[in-house]
């Protein structure tokens, strides 16, 4: 006969929430992340971006983040209350490549699938600007059962 299971836990109380921004860590040296919260702080990020990126691809790298953060803030639910952004950036000698993740659509919004759009055309000039300054772009959705969940854009630019 086994012994019976210990009753769960009660409920403690809701940790506090992280405030915004907050640095991620990863084992990885090469890799650094940053997660945002609804509202844009373009400051913050540049800074970051600057301090992790260093050298001549730094200027480069800043403007693509800063114009997937701003897509990411403007079109899903990150820009909304209690919404963030995350901001991953990988580097090798050669390219460096940005994660910038959101929170996937808003309720009852059409599916808003990264593309290019009519250059100097708002609301997707951002991704014109991110097609320039870099060697490669795409990105995925995280499905979460039968909806839409989270979508990475995944940009690489290469650095001199």
């Amino acid at each position: 006969m086994q012994p019976a299971a210990a009753p769960p836990a009660p409920p403690g109380p809701d940790p506090e929430p992280v405030p915004y921004p907050h640095r991620l860590r990863f084992e990885e040296r090469h890799r650094s992340g940053i997660v945002l919260g609804p509202e844009p702080d373009y400051r913050t990020l540049d800074s970051w971006v600057r301090g992790t990126v260093l050298g001549p691809a730094s200027d480069r790298v800043a403007r693509v983040t800063a114009a997937l953060v701003s897509n990411a803030h403007r079109h899903s639910l990150s820009g909304e209350p209690g919404g963030s952004v995350r901001i991953v950036i990988d580097q090798n000698p050669f390219l460096l490549t940005v994660r910038v993740t959101d929170d996937g659509p808003r309720p009852g919004a059409e599916v808003p699938y990264p593309r290019l759009g009519e250059p100097g055309r708002a609301p997707l000039a951002g991704l014109r600007l991110v097609e320039e300054l870099t060697v490669y772009w795409d990105w995925e959705w995280e499905w979460r059962g039968t909806t839409m969940g989270p979508l990475t854009i995944r940009a690489v630019v290469e650095t001199p």
